[in-house]
């Protein structure tokens, strides 16, 4: 419900005076409402896509594999571009939205979601490497 006031706050220049607010606000909160439904949807699916039903005693080889991946990951990240770098910490490993990032920052989403996208080509450059 933050999340919808937080817009509508931003986007209050666009009510036209004598304009009824009920509908206009109505319509933020249910597309925000929305947004959120899809994202848990989204989550339980992956969940159930990914998480084993039998979880079976974990291989010390994947685990140290997948810790070596998670450091080369990050080491990589540190060395991005400040922006770059805190755009996707932000998107990518706290799950904030693009809007959420952009407003924070005072840039447009577009800016936003380039930085994320030149922050995975880098990673998946040094991983190609």
């Amino acid at each position: 419900m933050a999340e919808a006031f937080v817009i509508a706050l931003d986007r209050a220049a666009a009510v036209r005076e004598g304009e009824s607010v009920g509908p206009w606000l109505y319509g933020i909160v249910r597309r925000t409402a929305a947004k959120y439904r899809r994202r848990a949807a989204r989550r339980r699916w992956l969940l159930r896509t990914w998480r084993p039903s039998h979880p079976a005693a974990p291989d010390p080889a994947q685990l140290a594999a997948a810790r070596d991946t998670l450091d080369r990951v990050a080491a990589v990240v540190r060395e991005l571009p400040d922006m770059q770098r805190q755009c996707f910490d932000l998107v990518v490993q706290s799950g904030l939205d693009i809007q959420e990032v952009a407003t924070m920052f005072d840039i447009a989403p577009s800016t936003v979601r380039q930085h994320v996208h030149r922050a995975r080509e880098a990673i998946r450059a040094k991983f190609d490497a």
